[in-house]
Order: structure tokens, then C-alpha cells, then sequence
């Protein structure tokens, strides 16, 4: 029986080294190009906008509202051009990405310098799915600070070059539940990354995200062509 008991302790001690070994590793990427304030953030050109829940009435939830606000505000200030909105639409009369889409623009935001993601299943898939089918090497992410870091690893992992912007606008409704989730999250992102190196569940054509400068090339173009 005191066999059985040590074993039973060991085994809790090695699981809890293990759950804590690997958060340590996960949050030691978070260390560079995290920014408080978009004011500080230099010009860049695209960024992400990551889901959180949408409410029954299709308005964003206070998280996600706030990471829309954070990010709206830098495009104001020019600090970034275009944006990718991934979200989740796995099922007809959900659709996160919509919802992000008209806030942003009822924000101010142009239609065209809106790109959305509708195959969002964890934050793994966004990243992969920014590189592989949006093409996008450079990115600013928006997302608040609980969130953050696993991203940060993660697009690291990704050899993709990041920046991070906290969007912790107001205390959350679950803090508690969502800080605690994010524990067995970034083991999950672990294994995603280290043991199974995962592919996303949809990977499609490839989208080009167009400089503004290379749009006005196209439709003058269009025009001349239009004119002989």
C-alpha cells in the first residue's frame, strides 16, 4: 500500500513539474516588442485581431470589443493599414468575423482594408493560417495580456516577426476562469508545436494583401486599358 501512495505522489509531483516546466518555457518568449499603448508602436502594415465570444444580440463581448477598440485606434493613428479578423464560423448563424468586421467599420475602418479569417480554431491556426495563406511575415497582434503571451510564443515558433499590443481596457467578467484556462492552453500549444508540429484543419488559396499603393497601380491599369 505505501507503494502505491509514493508512486501516487511522484506521479503528481512529475505532473505538476511538467504543467509548470512548460509554462515557464511558453511565457519566456514574451519578453521584446510588447507595447501598452499603440502610440509607441511604430508604423506598421498589417495586423490581427484575434476572436473572443460574440453576444446573442451579434455585438462583440466586452474582450473582444476591446481588442477591436485597441486596434481601431492604432489605424487611426496610421500606425497600421490593413487588418486580418479571425474568427470562427463553423456554424451558419455564428459568424465572429462578420461581427468584427461592422464594428470596425461602423468604427470608421474601410471596408477594403478588411481581410477575414472565417476557419479560426485556436490561436495556433490563426498564426499558421496569417503566414501560409494571407502571407504575412511581419504582424502586430492585439489581444489582452492573458492571451498575449501564449501568441507571442507561438508566432515566434512561427518565424513570423511580431509585435504586441495589450487591449486591458477594463477589468473581465471570469478573469479568474480565463487566467487559469490559459495554463493548460499553452501546454496545448506546446504539444502543437513541439511534439506534433499540427497543420490547421483548413488550409485554402492564398490570399494577397494588397498595399494601397499597389491597388491605385491595378485600377489605373484597369483604366488605361479601359481607355485604348
Amino acid at each position: 500500500m505505501k507503494k502505491y501512495i509514493i508512486s501516487f505522489f511522484v506521479l503528481i509531483f512529475l505532473t505538476l513539474s511538467f504543467v509548470l516546466g512548460v509554462n515557464y518555457y511558453v511565457l519566456s518568449f514574451s519578453s521584446d516588442n510588447y507595447y501598452y499603448d499603440v502610440e509607441w508602436l511604430d508604423n506598421q502594415y498589417i495586423w490581427l485581431v484575434f476572436w473572443a465570444s460574440v453576444l446573442k444580440n451579434k455585438e462583440p463581448s466586452d474582450i473582444l470589443k476591446d481588442r477591436l477598440k485597441v486596434a481601431y485606434n492604432a489605424y487611426k493613428l496610421w500606425k497600421i493599414k490593413k487588418i486580418i479578423v479571425s474568427g470562427d464560423n463553423s456554424v451558419l448563424n455564428y459568424n465572429e468575423p462578420e461581427v468584427m468586421k461592422k464594428y470596425l467599420m461602423k468604427q470608421g475602418v474601410k471596408e477594403f482594408d478588411i481581410y477575414l479569417d472565417y476557419a479560426w480554431f485556436d490561436t495556433y491556426d490563426s498564426l499558421y493560417r496569417a503566414r501560409e495563406i494571407f502571407w504575412v511575415t511581419e504582424i502586430v497582434l492585439f489581444t489582452q495580456d492573458f492571451h498575449l503571451k501564449r501568441a507571442m510564443y507561438i508566432s515566434k515558433k512561427l518565424w513570423l516577426t511580431t509585435y504586441w499590443v495589450e487591449t486591458n481596457l477594463q477589468k473581465y467578467l471570469k478573469q479568474d476562469y480565463n487566467n487559469n484556462r490559459e495554463i493548460f492552453a499553452r501546454i496545448k500549444a506546446f504539444f502543437e508545436i513541439e511534439i506534433f508540429k499540427s497543420k490547421p484543419r483548413f488550409l485554402w488559396d492564398k490570399v494577397q494583401i494588397i498595399s494601397d499603393e499597389k491597388l491605385q497601380e491595378v485600377k489605373d491599369e484597369i483604366l488605361q486599358n479601359k481607355s485604348e
